[in-house]
C-alpha cells in the first residue's frame, strides 16, 4: 500500500522568507516569471497558502520612483533596497538564457498489405510515402533568490528542459500528435516553474509499505483471525480509525506478542502521520520477532528517517 510522507523543502532558507516578489526576467519572451508567480501563489500546505506573493506592479513602481534600474536587471543591492520598501523577505530574479523551437518535416517510406493468402502471408503490398512532422524545443533559464535582509544570493541554479516530437515515432504512420512550437515552449517553461517552486516548499511524496497479513501465533482463534482480516480490509479502505480499534483489541488479547499485529498498527499510525506512535509499535514488533523480519527491519530504518524529515518540514512550515 502507499502512504503519504512529508518532506522538507530543499531550499531550507526559504522557510523564513515567505514574503516573496518576482522581478521581470531578462529575455523572458516565454513568460517564465509569470508562471513562477502563479506557482508560488497556488502553493498550499495543510489548506493554507505557503507564500505571500507581493505585486510585481508595486515592485516596478518602486523601481521607477527610486529611479533604479529595470526590474529585468535587478542586482542584490537593488533588490535589498526595493525589497525593504515593499516588505519582501526574498526577491526572485532570473534570465531566460535560451528559448528556441523549430518545426520541420520529412518523408518516410512505408507499406500496407492489400490482400492475404489463406496461410496469412501478404499477397500484395502497397508501397508509399507519408509525411512526418517534427518539433524540437529547448528552454534554459538562470534563476536566483536574493535575501533582502542580507543582500546575498541564497539560491542560484540553471534549469534546462528539452522537447522532441515526431509524428511518425512509435509506428504512428504520421498520425501521432505532437506539440506545436508554441505549445512546446509553453510546456517546457511550465515545467521549469514547477520544478523551481517545488524546491522551495515542503512537499508530500508517496512511499510503498507492505502490510503483514497472517497472525503468527498458534494460540490465535478463528474469530481473532477473522477480526484481523477485517482490520486489514479497513486499512486498505483507508478507514484507519476502525482498523485501530480492532488492532488495539488484538494487541491487548495477545499481550503485544504478535509482531504482525504490532507492525500493522505501526503502519496505521504511519499512514495517519503520527510517526512517533508508529515507531512505538514498530519497536514493539521488533522486540517480539523470533527472527529478523524484512518488513519490520525496513520499518525501523524508515521511521527514524521520516521522523527527521517531518520535523524539519514542520519547522519550515511554522517558521516566521
Amino acid at each position: 500500500m502507499e502512504i503519504r510522507a512529508l518532506n522538507p523543502a530543499r531550499v531550507g532558507a526559504m522557510a523564513s522568507k515567505k514574503r516573496v516578489a518576482v522581478t521581470n526576467f531578462k529575455n523572458d519572451r516565454v513568460g517564465l516569471s509569470g508562471k513562477i508567480e502563479a506557482e508560488l501563489a497556488s502553493k498550499r500546505l495543510n489548506g493554507r497558502a505557503y507564500f505571500t506573493l507581493l505585486s510585481r506592479k508595486d515592485l516596478n513602481k518602486i523601481l521607477a520612483e527610486q529611479k533604479l534600474q529595470s526590474s529585468e536587471m535587478v542586482d542584490a543591492s537593488t533588490a535589498t533596497r526595493v525589497g525593504e520598501i515593499i516588505g519582501a523577505q526574498a526577491i526572485i530574479t532570473g534570465e531566460v538564457a535560451l528559448a528556441n523551437a523549430e518545426s520541420s518535416s520529412y518523408r518516410k517510406n512505408t507499406k500496407e498489405c492489400l490482400g492475404y493468402y489463406k496461410n496469412g502471408r501478404c499477397a500484395k503490398w502497397h508501397f508509399y510515402q507519408i509525411r512526418c512532422n517534427t518539433t524540437k524545443a529547448s528552454v534554459s533559464a538562470n534563476i536566483n533568490i536574493i535575501d533582502v535582509a542580507k543582500g546575498t544570493i541564497i539560491y542560484a541554479d540553471t534549469y534546462v528542459k528539452n522537447y522532441s516530437g515526431d509524428s511518425c515515432r512509435d509506428n504512428y504512420n504520421g498520425s501521432g500528435q505532437i506539440l506545436s512550437k508554441a505549445q512546446a515552449l509553453n510546456r517546457l517553461t511550465s515545467q521549469i516553474a514547477t520544478d523551481f517552486v517545488y524546491k522551495l516548499t515542503p512537499n508530500y511524496t508517496y512511499i510503498t509499505v507492505t502490510l503483514l497479513d497472517s497472525i503468527k501465533l498458534e494460540s490465535a482463534t478463528d474469530r481473532e483471525k477473522k477480526e484481523f482480516e477485517n482490520a486489514l480490509k479497513y486499512i486498505e479502505a483507508t478507514r484507519y480509525d476502525r482498523a485501530k480499534k480492532i488492532l488495539s483489541k488484538l494487541i491487548d488479547l495477545f499481550d503485544g506478542k504478535s509482531y504482525v499485529v504490532d507492525y500493522d498498527m505501526g503502519i496505521v499510525y504511519e499512514a495517519t502521520g503520527d510517526l512517533e506512535r508508529a515507531k512505538e509499535f514498530y519497536t514493539m514488533a521488533d522486540n517480539v520477532t523470533p527472527e529478523p523480519i524484512d518488513e519490520v527491519n525496513e520499518a525501523m530504518i524508515r521511521i527514524d528517517r521520516l521522523i527527521a524529515k517531518q520535523n524539519e518540514a514542520q519547522a519550515q512550515i511554522h517558521a516566521e
